[in-house]
């Protein structure tokens, strides 16, 4: 028999998206979640519904009957609960309001809007804010954060996407390490990369990488992108990074090959829109966006 209280609303979730999209990893990357998470959780809601729900296979994830059938009422059931717990945040008033949480990478608030905290504060110096390091749209989504910063536009009806000033990338290396090399001669065959690490999947910079074939020329990985910048910095050797926060650390550009520039987007639920306090740090962050930008 089954258990509703036990019934795991993440997991329904996950099965919804993976629904309407018919693949485990399209819904992965809508979500900011990995394949096995979403794999683990569908298995789980099987599980407690004592039911077979999704086929899944190398060409996608299709309904069974059973399926089909649970997506009826799981879709709108999902996309309603998702709201309860914005909605209780956004019917909050008094002098106690709860701090304003924006969900970004941790290059975006380390370097676009830590430093640009006080510029918000001079307009509005009730208003608190928490940022918070992630690349889950899933926290969005469940009410726990206000607004997100992503590098791919989510499809989601709920969430309105505003796009941000482009980010420009480039490869960047310390003048230490660049001492005695002429920048138009570099092979980066030859060279030492460092590089964001294989959690990232597809993402175009590892996607670039494969396609010049310069994988065996890796000799640092880290998730962190400010780790990748300070060793860069250390002279280590060649890294991927925004320009804008490799130049402001004084590296040097190289001017060999091209990375694929990464539109950033700003987003948030449509229930937020008119909520004057949520506008106000939106248009600080797309001035934060500007202001950090314009120098690269």
């Amino acid at each position: 028999m089954v258990n509703e209280q036990a019934i795991d609303w993440e997991a329904v979730r996950c099965f919804v998206e993976v629904a309407r999209r018919g693949s485990l990893s399209e819904a992965a990357n809508e979500l900011g979640l990995s394949i096995p998470t979403i794999s683990r959780r569908i298995d789980g809601l099987e599980a407690q519904l004592e039911l077979l729900l999704l086929r899944r296979g190398p060409r996608g994830a299709h309904l069974t009957e059973a399926g089909h059938a649970i997506l009826q009422v799981a879709e709108p059931g999902a996309r309603q609960l998702s709201q309860i717990a914005r909605r209780a945040r956004a019917l909050q008033d008094g002098p106690n309001l709860p701090s304003v949480r924006i969900s970004a990478t941790e290059a975006v608030i380390a370097d676009v809007l830590a430093p640009r905290l006080a510029n918000l504060r001079a307009q509005d110096a009730s208003i608190c804010i928490d940022l918070e390091v992630s690349n889950d749209i899933a926290n969005l989504n469940a009410g726990r954060t206000d607004m997100a910063i992503r590098m791919v536009r989510p499809q989601e009806e709920t969430l309105i996407a505003r796009r941000l000033p482009v980010i420009r990338l480039g490869l960047f290396a310390s003048p230490d390490y660049l001492r005695g090399k002429a920048l138009d001669r570099l092979v980066l065959q030859d060279e030492h990369l460092l590089w964001l690490d294989r959690q990232y999947g597809d993402i175009a910079e590892n996607l670039w990488l494969k396609a010049q074939g310069l994988d065996a020329t890796i000799r640092f990985c880290s998730s962190s992108v400010r780790s990748l910048l300070n060793a860069a910095v250390a002279g280590v050797g060649i890294a991927p990074l925004p320009a804008f926060a490799a130049l402001q650390a004084g590296l040097i550009e190289i001017p060999l090959r091209i990375l694929p520039d990464r539109q950033p987007w700003l987003v948030f639920h449509r229930d937020t829109k008119t909520n004057a306090r949520l506008q106000l740090v939106r248009d600080w962050i797309v001035t934060c966006f500007k202001d950090a930008l314009a120098e690269a």
